[in-house]
């Protein structure tokens, strides 16, 4: 594996309360793949990050880069990742792209000659070579985002931590970010770490997902595997008219429901159930009733709606 967290714990203090962030969580990164970590506001997303980059150092546990602990590797682990944190402040707006590549290449200890010539290579892969000699303050967010990707891939890390990568851009930039991101992992073979709260930048592009809540990790595999544990049947039903409250309690009692509208031509009302047999009876109800229904179909749940279903019911703390 190239990167492993055993036992990782971290906590800050919060007056004389100790609130802890992270508590004993244990997962491996494989070469190559991208892995999201996912998790509301709060859950330790972005300490996480910190820690596998060593910004920050567990109260316990240990994060292990091909078999070394990177406490003990040094400097030397800087070398072999690159990190983008959330915000776009993270190059210099009063130098042009071009000056910003050869900046922060030269932290890096590398000759001029590299620079110049990965620094034309990624400016080409990431499509803003023409702007190269533009100030960057002049560049669109799209653009500021993908100068600050190319500068942590000038000195070619084998992992790139992203935090947060298409915050605030727009279709097309993100979609632009998510291809090359792919061709990255694919191609280069570059290990991807990345956060967002952007579920179609995850289902995009991640090979697995960790799910944070509670400090502890609830989830980690496949997208595929998340949606075919907590994936339920979603359907639409339509009726002509107006359906009172009564009437909903009546025949959707046991059932989950969705969004609903109530207005005087027409009712729309979405729940999930995992049982023919339910909605086949509860259907024969209405039509014996006398209930005109208009409409009636299976809609797919999606990531956005599964991973808001897990963090508001999962509670229990147990890892899954």
């Amino acid at each position: 594996m190239m990167l492993k967290a055993e036992n990782l714990t971290k906590s800050f203090k919060n007056g004389k309360k100790e609130h802890i962030v992270l508590n004993s969580i244990n997962f491996e990164v494989k070469e190559g793949e991208i892995f999201s970590i996912l998790g509301s506001n709060g859950a330790g997303k972005t300490t996480l990050i910190k820690l596998m980059t060593k910004l920050l150092n567990p109260n316990n546990g240990n994060i292990y880069y091909n078999g070394k602990n990177i406490a003990k590797i040094g400097e030397k682990y800087y070398k072999e990742i690159g990190c983008v944190l959330e915000g776009n402040r993270n190059t210099y707006w009063f130098l042009s792209a071009l000056e910003n590549i050869f900046y922060f290449g030269r932290l890096y200890g590398l000759k001029d000659g590299y620079i110049k010539k990965k620094g034309y290579e990624l400016l080409e892969f990431f499509e803003i070579i023409d702007d190269k000699d533009k100030k960057v303050g002049q560049f669109s967010l799209g653009m500021q985002q993908k100068l600050s990707i190319i500068i942590s891939l000038i000195h070619q890390p084998k992992i790139l931590f992203l935090d947060e990568p298409t915050l605030g851009l727009d279709v097309v930039s993100k979609l632009d970010i998510i291809d090359k991101l792919k061709q990255l992992s694919k191609n280069e073979g570059v290990t991807i770490i990345l956060t967002s709260h952007q579920m179609d930048v995850i289902e995009k592009t991640a090979d697995r997902v960790l799910l944070l809540k509670d400090s502890k990790i609830h989830f980690l595999d496949t997208i595929d595997k998340l949606k075919s544990m907590y994936s339920k049947n979603k359907y639409l039903l339509k009726i002509e008219g107006d359906f009172t409250k009564k009437q909903i309690d009546k025949y959707f009692d046991g059932l989950t429901l969705g969004n609903h509208t109530r207005n005087e031509s027409y009712t729309e009302i979405e729940f999930y159930t995992d049982y023919c047999t339910m909605q086949q009876d509860f259907l024969k109800s209405m039509i014996n009733d006398g209930i005109k229904i208009t409409e009636f179909v299976k809609i797919e749940t999606d990531l956005e709606e599964i991973i808001y279903m897990f963090l508001k019911n999962q509670g229990d703390g147990q890892n899954i």
